[in-house]
């Protein structure tokens, strides 16, 4: 009998899947995982033993993108006046004829999904869109393709990999990102976040990124080194630029780390500390903010802006592995 699980609850008024591991004698160990398909796809519990890592408040709907894990594509964060040009042409990003500015077009959306698959290593929950003329995203992004997004747990964490399957005749660009909010679960002074990135992203006053890349070691605050992050007051993208770029959550009275990495499409990470707030956010990137708009000023490497060519297919993996001191 596997010790992996799944199980259905109600959020919302809405079905949530929950995938779970009951770790052989050491319910310290235990992980579970709850997404909502139909409330933005959103990823609102992760949980090690009786540690809530993912921050879910209730008095945020699931689709507001201000708590769990909203899912940003294909535009994160920023668009610069709600339009974007790629290869030339311009369009506008908007939904049902409204503009939009901010974490881009799908974090409302309900997604289809499949019946979870559980075997003796995991448990896997498949997630997908399908944007065509038909759909509210096709307005304010008329490239007809399917993004899935599969969850799967294992006993020593979860993984969300993205599959954007390109449908149409015309080269397809995007970017993703995870808009995680996570617990302090050590307090302000306690809960250490470092980021081995070794840039900052020099952004203008509405919090556009310019292009120009700042050393990470010239800045007042430099992540590579672990800081509390009650002492951080930050809205501010780290890049790995060619490389993956990587963050870890020490929750130091816990003896309890998440490690997150993922495969190479995953270059930026936007971190969001408001002071006295009850979370913390690191946004895991493919890319910077503003993507297509940096990307069609020059700035390839900067933005890493990521293109589908038509009939092909892209996929890529986000992990978040947890370390328990004994």
């Amino acid at each position: 009998m596997s010790n992996f699980y799944y199980a259905y609850e109600e959020i919302c008024g809405k079905p949530a899947i929950v995938l779970g591991y009951n770790a052989p004698n050491d319910p310290c160990r235990n992980l579970q995982m709850k997404v909502a398909p139909e409330l933005g796809n959103n990823l609102y519990c992760f949980k090690v033993g009786t540690h809530e890592i993912v921050h879910y408040d209730p008095e945020f709907a699931l689709t507001s993108y201000c708590t769990g894990n909203p899912i940003l594509y294909p535009i994160p964060n920023r668009c610069e006046n709600c339009r974007y040009t790629f290869e030339g042409k311009g369009y506008w990003q908007q939904k049902n004829n409204i503009p939009i500015f901010l974490h881009s077009l799908v974090y409302d959306e309900a997604w289809s999904y499949r019946t979870p698959v559980v075997t003796d290593t995991d448990a896997r929950l498949e997630t997908y869109l399908k944007i065509d003329e038909t759909h509210p995203v096709y307005q304010g992004f008329p490239f007809p393709h399917t993004i899935t997004i599969t969850y799967r747990l294992t006993e020593t964490g979860l993984e969300m990999t993205h599959r954007v399957e390109n449908e149409g005749t015309q080269n397809l660009p995007f970017g993703l990102s995870y808009h995680t909010y996570f617990s302090k679960l050590s307090g302000e002074n306690d809960t250490l976040l470092q980021i081995p990135s070794p840039y900052i992203m020099e952004f203008t006053e509405a919090l556009l990124p310019t292009g120009k890349l700042l050393d990470a070691a010239d800045q007042p605050v430099d992540l590579r080194t672990p800081a509390p992050v009650g002492s951080l007051n930050l809205d501010t993208c780290f890049t790995a630029c060619d490389e993956s770029a990587q963050a870890v959550i020490d929750y130091t009275t816990l003896g309890l780390q998440i490690q997150i990495n993922g495969t190479d499409d995953f270059t930026h990470v936007q971190v969001y500390t408001p002071q006295g707030a009850p979370f913390f956010c690191v946004e895991m990137q493919t890319c910077s903010g503003d993507v297509m708009n940096l990307s069609a000023k020059g700035y390839t490497r900067e933005a890493h802006l990521l293109v589908v060519k038509p009939g092909e297919v892209h996929t890529g993996t986000l992990q978040f592995r947890y370390q328990l001191d004994s």
